[in-house]
């Protein structure tokens, strides 16, 4: 019971104590989903053009019959509605001035962070009833919750945690009725339902998911009674879903793609079935397997759901649960490397592969119980070490800059090293304090400590030396190829300098500073100058670093 309530604080203080938002960037992914959030409170309708007029231009909009609506499936910008208008009502009534980085901030939380926090508690019971061994239970935890790219956008406020945790959520019901470690009612069954069908709504590509598990719903429940509570809560969402695209794109059945308003989206839409053109080799490679954005490289604990697969297919007692599992994996994987966007844009590894994380995190644990059950030694060390990695590759750019562009194939040594280096740090609640920069994140640093150390508390003494040796070894080991800068680099100094340049907060990093200093100086030093231009340089800022060299001339 501590060990839960330990991960969870730890986990609530990853996902509370930063705030990784970049107010110039203008992400479509979560502000086309705000626009529609406050359209629908403020205005009582889904078109978005008043918050356009109001806050400016976003991309992932769709335009029919002269007004502009999100592109994106409702379900994150309903659920986003209460924080809204709670935001609102409190500014209201203190007469303090709305803000729309403050009323962000409360959709994240609200909407993406505490319901990810809410399915914590279950989701560690749950691990805890599938396992034997703590330290397993507890690095499949922490590598779902804090070394995956669920971290990324459970702290964003779009849809990609959200779904996977609906997603599993109805599976855990289903599985525990199944196997009588819960009762088996029609209420159960109803919200199991909603669940199942909710995952379609807060993402298109979520309809991967929740046929399956409609399919293994109807297994496990059977009595037409039960069946029919089950389908009747999965019409709740599809409901929802139907009125927004017959309100939006005229007719229930028709989602926005076609009426993108940019030119390029609308075209790629338009291949295939709404950008499905079929899977490639190159997109099973990047989304699977590239050490820069793969699911397996950055988060390398879920490449044991492979003989975890296997063991619990060979199970009778587990092989209709595990059916399910493995049609959510490669349907979701099919689905996404057929599309023509399959990368996603500016992301944090494959975004629209997230729902399978959970849905991985139970086989694996599976294969890593029966490890320990022949040699715990190095199961603990092949835990802990996975584990460790998935908090560098995946836990920092979460925290840091969950935004990436294409061009970073390699985006720890590219970018990260660079951005902790030179002391740039996004918000966090160091600000509180006055405090900013790097420094700022070493509480972050903390918490991953303590997380590993969770791991090992359920080891013997003797052993945890030798496993955290292990481990550490381990780590570097799967850290060479994500830590490998490819040869040639095409685009890396152009994205460095669009992202140092915007920065926010501003400021607060070594070269801002520097440059605060030379401008307050009246002749400033030609070592300040050469200091500030090596500064710019290192971060692609050449046309700064060549105005400061011709300055010094």
């Amino acid at each position: 019971m501590a060990g839960r309530w330990a991960l969870f604080v730890l986990c609530a203080l990853a996902y509370l104590y930063v705030f990784p938002y970049q107010a110039t960037l203008n992400n479509p992914n979560e502000n086309v989903r705000l626009y529609m959030t406050a359209a629908l409170v403020e205005y009582g309708h889904y078109e978005i053009d008043e918050l356009r007029a109001r806050w400016g231009w976003v991309n992932d909009a769709a335009v029919r019959g002269g007004h502009a609506y999100s592109v994106k499936a409702p379900g994150t910008s309903l659920l986003g509605m209460p924080g809204y208008f709670l935001y609102r009502e409190l500014c209201r009534g203190t007469g303090h001035a709305f803000d729309r980085t403050e009323v962000l901030w409360v959709c994240r939380l609200t909407a993406s962070i505490l319901p990810t926090l809410l399915f914590a508690i279950p989701f560690f019971g749950w691990l805890s009833r599938r396992s034997r061994h703590a330290f397993a239970r507890d690095a499949v935890f922490i590598s779902v919750l804090l070394g995956s790219l669920l971290y990324a956008y459970a702290t964003m406020f779009v849809s990609h945690t959200q779904s996977a945790i609906i997603a599993f959520l109805a599976f855990m019901w289903l599985y525990d009725m199944r196997h009588g470690a819960a009762a088996v009612s029609g209420q159960r069954a109803f919200w199991a339902g909603v669940f199942t069908g909710a995952v379609t709504l807060f993402e298109y590509p979520g309809l991967a998911c929740s046929l399956p598990l409609a399919i293994y719903g109807v297994f496990v429940l059977r009595k037409p009674r039960l069946v029919g509570f089950f389908a009747l809560g999965g019409l709740l969402p599809a409901l929802a879903m139907m009125h927004f695209q017959w309100r939006a794109f005229g007719s229930p059945f028709r989602p926005g793609h076609l009426y993108v308003e940019n030119p390029a989206f609308r075209a790629a839409h338009e291949q295939g079935l709404y950008g499905a053109v079929g899977p490639s080799r190159e997109a099973l490679y990047g989304l699977l397997f590239e050490p820069g954005a793969g699911l397996f490289p950055l988060t390398p604990l879920l490449a044991l759901s492979l003989p975890g697969l296997w063991l619990l297919l060979r199970d009778r007692r587990t092989r209709a649960d595990a059916l399910c599992v493995l049609s959510v994996v490669l349907l979701t994987v099919f689905a996404i490397a057929s599309m023509n966007n399959w990368r996603g844009g500016w992301t944090i590894g494959p975004r629209y592969l997230a729902l399978c994380v959970p849905f991985l995190a139970w086989p694996a644990l599976v294969a890593l119980d029966a490890w320990a059950e022949r040699a715990p030694r190095s199961a603990a060390s092949v835990a802990i070490g996975c584990t460790a990695v998935g908090l560098c590759a995946s836990g920092v750019p979460s925290a840091y800059y969950p935004h990436l562009p294409p061009e970073l194939t390699r985006p720890l040594p590219q970018l990260f090293a660079l951005l902790i280096r030179h002391d740039f740090a996004p918000i966090n609640a160091g600000a509180f304090f006055g405090v900013f920069g790097t420094i700022s994140m070493l509480p972050l640093l903390l918490v991953a400590l303590c997380a590993l150390s969770v791991c090992l508390r359920s080891l013997a003494a003797g052993t945890r030396t030798v496993v955290l040796a292990s481990a550490c070894a381990l780590a570097l080991l799967l850290s060479v190829p994500i830590w490998t800068r490819p040869q040639e680099e095409p685009g890396v100094r152009e994205a460095l300098a669009f992202i140092t340049r915007r920065f926010w907060p501003a400021g607060h990093d070594q070269a801002a500073r520097l440059r605060a200093q030379v401008l307050a100086t009246p002749k400033p030093s030609p070592t300040d100058l050469l200091r500030l231009a090596a500064l710019y340089r290192a971060e692609g800022r050449d046309d700064e670093a060549r105005a400061l060299t011709q300055q010094r001339r």
